[in-house]
């Protein structure tokens, strides 16, 4: 069975707290073959330096460049199978006690490769104009096949999610299928005590896409050809994803939780910048879609959006996990 090279890509800035357990989510993944892209925008809290540690612990420093703006290494991480199973316990369970309150199956078991298990490591830090600037070097540094974005705070559900999809796909292409983005359902945390499976779909995605994007593995060369435009603050990846799809990329949705996307914290309140870039983004492909994006946020994002911030945030996430949508 085919394994392709997979290029996971971490952007971060200034977020100590959370760094690590992405980290982790990666390291623990039992797929064969993983090049681990982070890249940090000159952070000024210990994030940089807790990477670098991180890295040095665990890996062989193969390179490093240094100058006052920049720092840049490259590490190799190997093991065998016999060290991958006590390993991913290691892991497994420093993981689980992190996510415990949130959802057990996260911690379940996973097969282990016959392979040896390697990660590339490559990390940057260094000053960027936005998380799409930072997002496009870490596009340009992959070398994979596939291309993944997890950034600071999101997390894997399990640590046999990459090999679980990639199963899929291989199933997927002997059977004479193609695409160009794969991409699977994600683990919504609202709170410790409040949480949901959301389910991706496979409607049209002309003008958004409609799975979470870190559920998302990308042809790399489908990425380096587009890449993110940076012009856009908050919904670059939403261009990117109508891009590819109107000009004819294919995407195939499996029924396999990829990402445990964490939204406690994230402001509920309306975005006007993200109308706004929507907007623009609807704009290219229907001269139309700004005048009738507009009536469905007046008729209905404000309203809704007005009556669930009036309700205690405890009662909120839980009507959210029992009454909120159950699929993109």
């Amino acid at each position: 069975m085919h394994f392709p090279l997979v290029s996971i890509v971490t952007i971060v800035y200034n977020d100590i707290t959370n760094i690590a357990q992405t980290m982790d989510s990666v390291i623990s993944q039992d797929y064969p073959s993983i090049e681990y892209i982070l890249i940090d925008g000159a952070s000024s809290d210990g994030t940089k330096e807790l990477i670098e540690s991180k890295i040095s612990s665990c890996a062989t420093i193969k390179k490093k460049e240094q100058t006052d703006s920049r720092l840049y290494i490259e590490a190799l991480y190997t093991q065998t199978p016999h060290q991958q199973t006590h390993q991913q316990i290691l892991h497994q369970q420093t993981f689980s006690l992190q996510t415990s309150s949130q959802a057990p199956s996260i911690a379940k078991a996973s097969h282990t490769q016959e392979s040896q298990k390697t990660i590339t490591f490559k990390f940057l830090s260094q000053k960027d104009s936005g998380i799409y600037d930072a997002m496009n070097k870490g596009i340009d540094l992959a070398s994979g096949e596939w291309c993944n974005f997890m950034n600071s705070g999101d997390r894997f559900y399990a640590n046999d999610s990459i090999s679980q999809l990639f199963s899929a796909y291989n199933a997927y292409i002997s059977g004479g299928g193609a695409a160009s983005i794969i991409y699977g359902d994600s683990f919504i945390v609202y709170s410790p005590k409040h949480f949901k499976i959301l389910r991706s779909t496979t409607t049209s995605h002309k003008y958004r896409h409609h799975f979470i994007h870190q559920s998302a593995f990308i042809d790399s060369a489908l990425m380096k050809h587009h890449k993110y435009d940076t012009s856009f603050k908050i919904a670059g990846d939403t261009d990117f994803f109508a891009k590819a799809y109107n000009n004819g990329a294919i995407f195939k949705h499996f029924e396999i939780i990829i990402a445990s996307f964490n939204v406690e914290g994230i402001s509920s309140n309306l975005s006007f910048l993200m109308f706004k870039e929507d907007c623009k983004i609807g704009y290219k492909y229907n001269k139309f879609f700004p005048f009738f994006y507009a009536l469905k946020y007046i008729f209905w994002v404000i309203p809704r959006v007005c009556i669930r911030n009036a309700i205690p945030k405890s009662f909120r996430n839980r009507a959210r996990v029992i009454f909120g949508a159950k699929t993109t």
